[in-house]
């Protein structure tokens, strides 16, 4: 695939109108139902989203759990949402990314180092890391941190999951774990073609 600035992470440590349709979910038991059902919610194909509504229910309730290191649960034309979970003494690793990234923590609690300032973080703050900043973020205490992150525009193939941090680095390593092209078009591309259309008219 042809890489661009824009879908390239990296790593410090290592190579370097309105809406007419609805798609939602029910809620489910377990956590590990929920998580499912956000996989199933969003768009995590390999083709721009449909014009529609996206719904995640109680995707930052501090009553769950993620359970894999990262999961992309929706990708769109210029932003992408992803679930992450770090584990008691994990951490993210240290990064830099070429594109912004806003962290809203649901549960636990961390250490965010961003441009060399350290800041805790717990559930219900949120962390903006804008492109081309070194950051770092590591679990403190006797549980996990977990939290929804939003790249813009998207960092991961739409349906990456990785159960562990390691996983995660080998498949950015191995160029496989990339955001589509079609998720890094400049606006004005998007809408002269008329996959963006100011009269919402598909």
């Amino acid at each position: 695939m042809f890489k661009t600035a824009s879908n390239i992470s990296l790593r410090l440590t290592r190579k370097s109108q309105p809406q007419i349709f609805s798609r939602t979910l029910r809620a489910y038991s377990t956590p590990a139902k929920n998580m499912e059902g956000f996989k199933k919610a969003g768009n995590r194909a390999d083709a721009p989203p449909k014009h529609e509504m996206v719904h995640f229910p109680g995707l930052m309730s501090e009553k769950r759990s993620f359970g894999d290191f990262r999961t992309v649960l929706h990708t769109g034309l210029y932003s992408q949402i992803v679930a992450m979970e770090v584990p008691v003494g994990g951490d993210i690793g240290d990064e830099v990314h070429t594109v912004d990234q806003i962290l809203l923590f649901t549960s636990g609690r961390g250490l965010a180092t961003v441009a060399g300032k350290d800041q805790e973080v717990k559930a219900g703050d949120v962390v903006v890391v804008p492109a081309g900043t070194q950051h770092q973020f590591v679990t403190k205490g006797d549980q996990p941190l977990e939290l929804i992150t939003v790249y813009s525009p998207a960092e991961h193939l739409p349906t990456s999951v990785h159960k562990t941090k390691e996983e995660g680095d080998k498949a950015e390593d191995d160029e496989i774990d990339e955001a589509p092209e079609w998720a890094l078009k400049p606006k004005a591309e998007n809408e002269k073609s008329g996959e963006v259309r100011e009269d919402a008219k598909y």
